[in-house]
């Protein structure tokens, strides 16, 4: 992948107090095409690993619609069955994630890829051999497990290895992947049977299990471990694969975030004891950030539908899509992967908090005319019409897409400080799993209940409260370092001297 001299002394590029910062940003260097397509080549890498999560994520609404109450099928799936089914991945995957906060911090990001590609091609076999409801339980905790060693290390690497000018492309490209794994399946189930989905699925993890041996570990985690040279062919592959002189005010900025951080976290740092990294839930540079995207995920879940997905057959069913299904998964994979690019292309422009106010704008009226639709069918003030739900669902996939989908998933890779990123990002991702299990488990219930009109109003009117609330705390994140999204949680004249640290502004 290209080759480069080892630093004659990587000790000689120094790191101290007595560097002004200012003197790192003037002479900045800018790198060119080379650094963007060695970074590229690292994100494509990781997003092998996110292909399969979205092929997982999707699995459940491949297989619930083949099974659900299907007299045909090799076994039947009840109401009880699919909602278990449906939801339970999304319980699994929290235990894996803080297992991967530990694994992250004391064998990197590269290590926790492993550990995800293992479970995730024993699940994929598991439910190949499938013929029971048991074993299909089985294959989905399977996945979950390697499930919580995926978001957190794969957003975290990415935000530890790019430029500021490319992390929030780079992000979106993790995000697009995930979703050309959603659309994977649902063509795949278009043509094959479920059991065939599965084996073809294996070949993702299998195929990430082998590229990443290839691309380099996190800097910055090198950094850590007290691996200078490492950390400095990191910088140099990554920019390039440059010499070490060209990256030498990079490396240097890095050494001052590092030891920023250190200083910052010196108490946690000193804490003994298995769960002393919850300590770092006391921090304001963790705490407010974490509760941002919290908040955001809760209405990330109700304003893109996520709760209905594993029933998106039962739900087209009912609003009139009765003989396209299939084709209906489809488009709405194409138009969530389109969504995803068109993210992409624009965040750099629009930036996140743009997208993020528009898209849930625009799912929130979606919602609301499939409440008005399904009053009306209700009502039979109009007859059911294939394409109304197929326009209003594809709507709600390309909007959510775009933004409240895969927003929340870039700030992850952004808002936390470096020595409580890999304890945060894991905790993240578990709380988005834990929340998506029990919207997934009671929507059934919730939709026996109040019936399918009132419960879109009811999503409807939370996803306006979702509005209101980012449209006052939701910050600009986009081409920021992380220094400047750290003084917007927490600014300087907030921290205490202990916190306060010189560093650099540029990372």
């Amino acid at each position: 992948m290209g080759q480069f001299p080892l630093p004659h002394a990587v000790t000689d590029v120094r790191c101290g107090n007595e560097l002004e910062y200012n003197d790192l940003v003037e002479t900045k260097v800018k790198y060119g095409k080379r650094a963007t397509i060695a970074q590229l080549l690292a994100t494509i890498v990781q997003s092998l690993l996110l292909v399969n999560v979205g092929m997982e994520l999707a699995m459940a609404t491949v297989v619930i619609g083949s099974l659900y109450k299907n007299p045909n099928a090799e076994f039947l799936l009840s109401d009880t069955e699919s909602s278990w089914y449906g939801s339970i991945l999304y319980l699994c995957q929290p235990i894996g994630s803080c297992l991967s906060g530990y694994a992250q911090k004391r064998f990197g990001k590269k290590s926790c890829v492993v550990l995800a590609c293992v479970p995730s091609i024993f699940g994929w076999m598991l439910l190949w051999y499938a013929n029971s409801v048991t074993m299909l339980y089985w294959s989905t905790i399977t996945m979950g497990m390697g499930l919580g060693f995926t978001d957190g290390p794969a957003y975290s690497y990415i935000g530890e290895i790019c430029e500021p000018r490319l992390r929030g492309i780079m992000s979106c490209v993790i995000n697009m992947a995930c979703l050309i794994g959603v659309l994977s399946s649902y063509g795949l189930s278009y043509v094959f049977q479920w059991k065939t989905v599965a084996v073809v699925s294996a070949l993702c993890p299998i195929m990430c299990l082998i590229l990443v041996t290839f691309i380099p570990e996190s800097p910055i985690w090198l950094l850590s471990k007290g691996k200078n040279e490492k950390a400095m062919k990191a910088i140099c592959w990554l920019r390039g694969w440059v010499d070490p002189h060209v990256v030498s005010t990079e490396y240097q900025e890095l050494m001052f975030y590092y030891k920023t951080s250190l200083d910052k976290s010196k108490t946690i740092r000193d804490s003994k004891g298995v769960f002393s990294s919850f300590l770092w839930v006391k921090s304001p540079s963790v705490y407010r950030p974490l509760r941002l995207v919290t908040i955001y995920y809760i209405f990330t879940l109700i304003s893109c539908l996520t709760p209905c997905r594993p029933y998106i057959v039962k739900l087209m069913y009912e609003s009139g899509v009765k003989d396209t299904h299939s084709i209906a998964l489809v488009l709405y994979g194409f138009m969530q992967l389109a969504g995803s690019i068109g993210l992409t292309l624009t965040v750099r422009k629009l930036g996140k908090r743009m997208l993020t106010l528009s898209t849930l704008g625009i799912n929130t009226m979606a919602i609301f005319l499939f409440a008005v639709y399904f009053v009306c069918i209700k009502n039979k003030l109009i007859n059911s019409e294939a394409y109304v739900p197929m326009i209003l669902y594809s709507i709600i996939m390309f909007s959510g897409a775009m933004g409240m989908l895969t927003v929340p998933w870039t700030l992850v890779s952004e808002i936390y400080p470096n020595e409580a990123k890999s304890f945060a990002s894991s905790l993240t991702t578990a709380i988005y799993y834990i929340l998506t299990f029990s919207a997934t488990k009671v929507y059934l219930s919730v939709e026996t209940t109040l019936g399918l009109n009132n419960t879109f109003f009811m999503m409807a009117g939370s996803s306006f409260v979702g509005f209101l609330y980012l449209y006052r705390n939701m910050p600009e994140t986009e081409n920021k370092t992380f220094m400047e999204i750290e003084e917007f949680f927490v600014p300087q004249n907030e921290q205490t001297s202990s916190e306060v640290s010189p560093g650099p502004r540029a990372v």
